[in-house]
Protein backbone atom coordinates (compact mmCIF):
# COMPACT_ATOMS: atom_id res chain seq x y z
CA UNK A 1 0.00 0.00 0.00
CA UNK A 2 3.05 1.92 0.31
CA UNK A 3 2.70 3.41 -2.85
CA UNK A 4 6.20 3.35 -4.59
CA UNK A 5 7.77 6.20 -2.00
CA UNK A 6 7.71 8.17 -5.54
CA UNK A 7 3.81 8.23 -5.15
CA UNK A 8 4.83 12.29 -6.26
CA UNK A 9 3.38 11.62 -9.65
CA UNK A 10 1.83 15.16 -10.38
CA UNK A 11 3.65 16.82 -8.14
CA UNK A 12 7.23 15.74 -9.26
CA UNK A 13 5.90 17.19 -12.39
CA UNK A 14 5.43 20.28 -10.70
CA UNK A 15 8.52 20.16 -8.70
CA UNK A 16 10.74 20.15 -11.61
CA UNK A 17 10.05 22.86 -13.45
CA UNK A 18 11.30 26.28 -13.00
CA UNK A 19 8.58 27.48 -10.82
CA UNK A 20 5.75 27.66 -12.92
CA UNK A 21 2.92 27.85 -10.09
CA UNK A 22 4.62 31.49 -9.02
CA UNK A 23 4.52 32.85 -12.36
CA UNK A 24 1.37 31.51 -13.38
CA UNK A 25 -0.37 33.08 -9.93
CA UNK A 26 1.50 36.25 -10.55
CA UNK A 27 -0.62 36.78 -14.00
CA UNK A 28 -3.62 35.04 -12.23
CA UNK A 29 -3.65 38.39 -9.98
CA UNK A 30 -2.66 40.61 -13.28
CA UNK A 31 -4.96 39.49 -15.19
CA UNK A 32 -8.12 38.42 -13.17
CA UNK A 33 -8.40 35.53 -14.78
CA UNK A 34 -10.41 32.39 -13.05
CA UNK A 35 -8.42 29.65 -11.47
CA UNK A 36 -9.68 27.61 -14.15
CA UNK A 37 -7.92 28.95 -17.09
CA UNK A 38 -4.72 26.99 -15.50
CA UNK A 39 -6.66 23.44 -15.67
CA UNK A 40 -6.28 22.61 -11.75
CA UNK A 41 -8.68 20.18 -11.80
CA UNK A 42 -6.54 16.28 -12.94
CA UNK A 43 -7.39 13.42 -13.51
CA UNK A 44 -5.81 10.39 -14.52
CA UNK A 45 -3.86 7.15 -14.09
CA UNK A 46 -0.55 4.61 -13.65
CA UNK A 47 -0.14 0.56 -14.53
CA UNK A 48 2.43 -1.56 -14.70
CA UNK A 49 2.91 -4.99 -15.43
CA UNK A 50 5.88 -7.06 -14.00
CA UNK A 51 6.87 -10.77 -15.64
CA UNK A 52 7.10 -13.99 -13.28
CA UNK A 53 10.27 -13.75 -11.08
CA UNK A 54 11.68 -16.47 -9.23
CA UNK A 55 11.21 -16.49 -5.59
CA UNK A 56 13.89 -18.13 -3.05
CA UNK A 57 13.67 -19.33 0.62
CA UNK A 58 16.58 -20.34 2.36
CA UNK A 59 18.66 -20.40 -0.75
CA UNK A 60 15.98 -23.05 -2.39
CA UNK A 61 13.65 -22.26 -5.07
CA UNK A 62 10.07 -21.80 -4.20
CA UNK A 63 8.14 -20.81 -6.76
CA UNK A 64 7.27 -17.63 -9.18
CA UNK A 65 5.93 -14.16 -8.00
CA UNK A 66 4.15 -11.84 -10.32
CA UNK A 67 3.17 -8.42 -9.50
CA UNK A 68 1.01 -5.62 -11.21
CA UNK A 69 -0.96 -2.77 -10.69
CA UNK A 70 -3.02 -0.23 -11.67
CA UNK A 71 -4.45 3.07 -10.36
CA UNK A 72 -7.05 6.09 -10.96
CA UNK A 73 -6.59 9.45 -9.53
CA UNK A 74 -8.19 12.95 -9.24
CA UNK A 75 -6.43 15.78 -7.52
CA UNK A 76 -7.00 19.38 -7.44
CA UNK A 77 -4.73 22.64 -7.29
CA UNK A 78 -5.52 25.34 -4.70
CA UNK A 79 -3.76 28.24 -4.43
CA UNK A 80 -3.91 29.51 -1.29
CA UNK A 81 -1.47 32.57 -1.68
CA UNK A 82 0.97 33.50 -4.36
CA UNK A 83 3.45 30.89 -3.51
CA UNK A 84 1.72 28.25 -1.44
CA UNK A 85 -0.77 25.97 -2.84
CA UNK A 86 -2.65 22.89 -1.43
CA UNK A 87 -3.12 19.54 -3.19
CA UNK A 88 -6.05 17.36 -2.40
CA UNK A 89 -5.99 14.18 -3.65
CA UNK A 90 -8.22 11.06 -3.95
CA UNK A 91 -6.70 7.91 -5.70
CA UNK A 92 -8.13 4.02 -6.31
CA UNK A 93 -5.91 1.30 -6.62
CA UNK A 94 -5.49 -2.45 -7.24
CA UNK A 95 -2.59 -4.31 -7.51
CA UNK A 96 -1.97 -8.00 -8.08
CA UNK A 97 0.43 -10.27 -6.17
CA UNK A 98 0.71 -13.91 -6.69
CA UNK A 99 2.44 -16.69 -5.49
CA UNK A 100 2.65 -19.63 -6.94
CA UNK A 101 3.89 -21.71 -3.46
CA UNK A 102 2.84 -19.05 -0.57
CA UNK A 103 2.20 -21.03 2.12
CA UNK A 104 0.60 -18.32 4.24
CA UNK A 105 -2.27 -16.93 2.03
CA UNK A 106 -3.53 -17.40 -1.19
CA UNK A 107 -5.45 -13.80 -1.82
CA UNK A 108 -3.58 -12.40 -4.71
CA UNK A 109 -5.70 -9.66 -5.49
CA UNK A 110 -5.46 -6.53 -2.94
CA UNK A 111 -7.76 -2.61 -3.45
CA UNK A 112 -6.98 0.20 -1.23
CA UNK A 113 -8.19 3.66 -1.45
CA UNK A 114 -5.78 6.52 -0.89
CA UNK A 115 -6.20 10.07 0.79
CA UNK A 116 -4.08 12.32 0.29
CA UNK A 117 -2.99 16.30 0.89
CA UNK A 118 0.10 17.99 -0.46
CA UNK A 119 1.29 21.51 0.45
CA UNK A 120 4.16 23.36 -1.94
CA UNK A 121 5.86 26.14 -0.84
CA UNK A 122 8.18 28.52 -2.33
CA UNK A 123 7.83 31.17 0.28
CA UNK A 124 11.24 30.77 1.08
CA UNK A 125 14.16 32.37 -0.99
CA UNK A 126 15.82 29.44 -3.52
CA UNK A 127 13.59 26.93 -1.41
CA UNK A 128 11.05 24.22 -2.75
CA UNK A 129 9.23 22.65 -0.27
CA UNK A 130 6.79 19.92 -0.02
CA UNK A 131 5.03 18.42 2.17
CA UNK A 132 2.57 15.36 2.16
CA UNK A 133 0.34 12.99 4.29
CA UNK A 134 -1.47 10.16 3.03
CA UNK A 135 -3.79 7.47 4.61
CA UNK A 136 -4.66 4.17 2.55
CA UNK A 137 -7.27 2.12 3.33
CA UNK A 138 -8.43 -1.38 2.24
CA UNK A 139 -11.63 -1.33 0.62
CA UNK A 140 -13.31 -4.72 1.47
CA UNK A 141 -12.63 -3.49 5.04
CA UNK A 142 -13.67 -0.09 5.92
CA UNK A 143 -15.14 -0.57 9.54
CA UNK A 144 -11.59 -1.87 10.73
CA UNK A 145 -9.16 1.13 9.48
CA UNK A 146 -6.95 -0.07 12.29
CA UNK A 147 -6.22 -3.14 11.37
CA UNK A 148 -5.78 -2.23 7.64
CA UNK A 149 -4.81 1.60 7.76
CA UNK A 150 -1.30 2.90 6.79
CA UNK A 151 -0.73 6.32 7.16
CA UNK A 152 2.19 7.43 4.79
CA UNK A 153 3.98 10.87 5.33
CA UNK A 154 6.85 13.03 3.28
CA UNK A 155 8.75 16.32 3.90
CA UNK A 156 11.30 17.86 1.22
CA UNK A 157 13.01 19.93 0.95
CA UNK A 158 15.04 21.40 -2.44
CA UNK A 159 17.38 24.55 -2.50
CA UNK A 160 19.16 26.10 -5.36
CA UNK A 161 22.65 26.24 -4.73
CA UNK A 162 23.19 27.47 -8.03
CA UNK A 163 21.43 28.02 -11.07
CA UNK A 164 22.49 24.55 -12.57
CA UNK A 165 21.98 22.66 -9.72
CA UNK A 166 20.08 21.76 -6.21
CA UNK A 167 20.49 19.70 -3.37
CA UNK A 168 17.43 17.95 -1.58
CA UNK A 169 16.93 17.12 1.69
CA UNK A 170 14.08 15.72 3.76
CA UNK A 171 12.42 12.77 5.43
CA UNK A 172 9.79 10.22 4.72
CA UNK A 173 8.27 7.25 6.48
CA UNK A 174 5.03 5.43 7.32
CA UNK A 175 3.56 3.73 10.18
CA UNK A 176 0.74 1.04 10.41
CA UNK A 177 0.11 -2.31 9.62
CA UNK A 178 2.14 -3.29 12.65
CA UNK A 179 5.17 -1.16 11.32
CA UNK A 180 6.68 2.00 11.44
CA UNK A 181 9.93 3.03 9.30
CA UNK A 182 11.22 6.36 8.61
CA UNK A 183 13.57 7.04 5.70
CA UNK A 184 15.94 10.51 5.41
CA UNK A 185 15.70 11.74 1.92
CA UNK A 186 19.19 13.06 0.74
CA UNK A 187 20.23 14.28 -3.45
CA UNK A 188 20.95 16.69 -5.81
CA UNK A 189 20.12 17.75 -9.62
CA UNK A 190 22.08 19.09 -12.31
CA UNK A 191 20.39 20.80 -15.23
CA UNK A 192 23.65 21.64 -17.50
CA UNK A 193 21.27 23.45 -20.12
CA UNK A 194 17.62 23.34 -20.87
CA UNK A 195 17.55 20.11 -22.51
CA UNK A 196 19.49 17.71 -19.90
CA UNK A 197 18.71 16.56 -16.13
CA UNK A 198 20.24 14.51 -14.16
CA UNK A 199 18.72 14.14 -10.38
CA UNK A 200 19.69 11.14 -7.91
CA UNK A 201 17.00 11.31 -4.75
CA UNK A 202 17.57 8.63 -2.11
CA UNK A 203 15.34 6.90 -1.80
CA UNK A 204 12.95 7.17 -4.48
CA UNK A 205 13.90 9.36 -7.90
CA UNK A 206 16.70 8.32 -9.82
CA UNK A 207 16.73 9.83 -13.67
CA UNK A 208 18.72 10.90 -16.97
CA UNK A 209 16.54 13.04 -19.07
CA UNK A 210 16.67 14.96 -22.03
CA UNK A 211 14.25 17.01 -23.75
CA UNK A 212 13.97 16.01 -27.18
CA UNK A 213 11.26 18.37 -28.42
CA UNK A 214 9.25 20.40 -26.33
CA UNK A 215 6.51 18.04 -26.01
CA UNK A 216 8.67 15.10 -26.02
CA UNK A 217 11.21 13.79 -23.08
CA UNK A 218 13.38 10.61 -22.87
CA UNK A 219 14.83 9.38 -19.82
CA UNK A 220 16.68 6.39 -18.39
CA UNK A 221 15.27 5.98 -15.04
CA UNK A 222 15.16 3.55 -11.49
CA UNK A 223 11.94 3.01 -10.42
CA UNK A 224 11.33 1.80 -6.74
CA UNK A 225 8.31 -0.75 -6.05
CA UNK A 226 6.98 -0.90 -2.37
CA UNK A 227 3.55 -2.07 -1.16
CA UNK A 228 2.94 -3.11 2.56
CA UNK A 229 -0.56 -4.53 3.23
CA UNK A 230 -3.01 -7.12 5.04
CA UNK A 231 -5.12 -9.90 4.27
CA UNK A 232 -8.34 -10.78 5.35
CA UNK A 233 -9.48 -13.49 8.07
CA UNK A 234 -9.83 -16.37 5.41
CA UNK A 235 -6.56 -17.42 5.23
CA UNK A 236 -4.43 -20.41 6.54
CA UNK A 237 -2.79 -17.17 8.29
CA UNK A 238 -5.33 -14.75 9.43
CA UNK A 239 -4.67 -11.38 8.35
CA UNK A 240 -0.82 -11.77 7.89
CA UNK A 241 1.03 -8.23 7.25
CA UNK A 242 3.20 -8.89 3.68
CA UNK A 243 5.70 -6.05 2.28
CA UNK A 244 6.93 -6.31 -0.81
CA UNK A 245 9.96 -4.13 -2.22
CA UNK A 246 11.96 -4.25 -5.26
CA UNK A 247 13.77 -1.87 -7.67
CA UNK A 248 13.83 -1.79 -11.52
CA UNK A 249 15.73 0.21 -14.34
CA UNK A 250 13.67 1.57 -17.42
CA UNK A 251 13.95 3.45 -20.42
CA UNK A 252 11.28 6.18 -20.53
CA UNK A 253 9.37 8.45 -22.75
CA UNK A 254 6.59 11.00 -22.43
CA UNK A 255 4.85 13.09 -24.39
CA UNK A 256 3.45 16.47 -23.21
CA UNK A 257 1.30 19.23 -23.78
CA UNK A 258 1.90 21.79 -21.77
CA UNK A 259 -0.68 22.72 -18.83
CA UNK A 260 -3.19 19.82 -20.56
CA UNK A 261 -1.82 16.50 -20.74
CA UNK A 262 1.37 14.41 -19.95
CA UNK A 263 1.37 10.64 -21.60
CA UNK A 264 3.87 8.23 -20.10
CA UNK A 265 5.45 4.91 -21.38
CA UNK A 266 8.51 2.63 -20.17
CA UNK A 267 9.67 -0.93 -19.94
CA UNK A 268 12.82 -2.31 -18.43
CA UNK A 269 13.64 -4.98 -15.97
CA UNK A 270 13.41 -5.02 -12.32
CA UNK A 271 16.47 -6.17 -10.68
CA UNK A 272 14.08 -7.96 -7.60
CA UNK A 273 14.25 -7.11 -4.44
CA UNK A 274 12.38 -9.20 -1.22
CA UNK A 275 8.97 -10.34 0.14
CA UNK A 276 8.45 -10.97 3.94
CA UNK A 277 5.12 -11.95 5.62
CA UNK A 278 4.67 -11.78 9.20
CA UNK A 279 1.43 -12.65 11.35
CA UNK A 280 -1.19 -10.27 12.40
CA UNK A 281 0.74 -8.75 15.28
CA UNK A 282 3.90 -8.07 12.97
CA UNK A 283 6.09 -11.13 14.19
CA UNK A 284 7.69 -14.13 13.05
CA UNK A 285 8.60 -13.32 9.71
CA UNK A 286 8.95 -15.38 6.58
CA UNK A 287 11.22 -14.15 4.29
CA UNK A 288 11.82 -14.19 0.91
CA UNK A 289 14.01 -13.05 -1.93
CA UNK A 290 12.24 -12.19 -5.45
CA UNK A 291 14.77 -12.22 -8.51
CA UNK A 292 14.62 -10.61 -11.86
CA UNK A 293 11.97 -9.81 -14.63
CA UNK A 294 11.19 -7.50 -17.55
CA UNK A 295 8.24 -5.16 -16.87
CA UNK A 296 6.02 -2.31 -18.69
CA UNK A 297 4.19 0.21 -17.61
CA UNK A 298 2.16 3.50 -18.66
CA UNK A 299 0.57 6.40 -17.07
CA UNK A 300 -1.41 9.62 -18.15
CA UNK A 301 -2.25 12.48 -16.69
CA UNK A 302 -5.44 14.97 -18.21
CA UNK A 303 -6.09 18.68 -16.76
CA UNK A 304 -9.12 20.03 -16.63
Amino acid sequence: MIKKFVLLFAFYCLYAQEEPCCEEVAIVEQTSRSLWDYHPLHIGGNTIFIGDADVSYKDRDHGELRFNKANAFLFMLLPISAETYFFPRVEWNRFTLDWNENPKFNQTHFYYLQFGLTMYSICLEKWRWIFRVDYNLDTKHFSKPGLYGLTTGLLWGSYQIHRKWHYHVGGMGYFGLEGTTIYPIIGADYAPNKKWLFQVIFPFSYFIQYNLRPWCKIAIKGRPLKERFRVGKHQAQPRSVFNYSSMGAELNVAFVRKDRIEVEFYGGYNWGGNFYIKDREGHHGYYTQVGGAPYVGASVDYAF
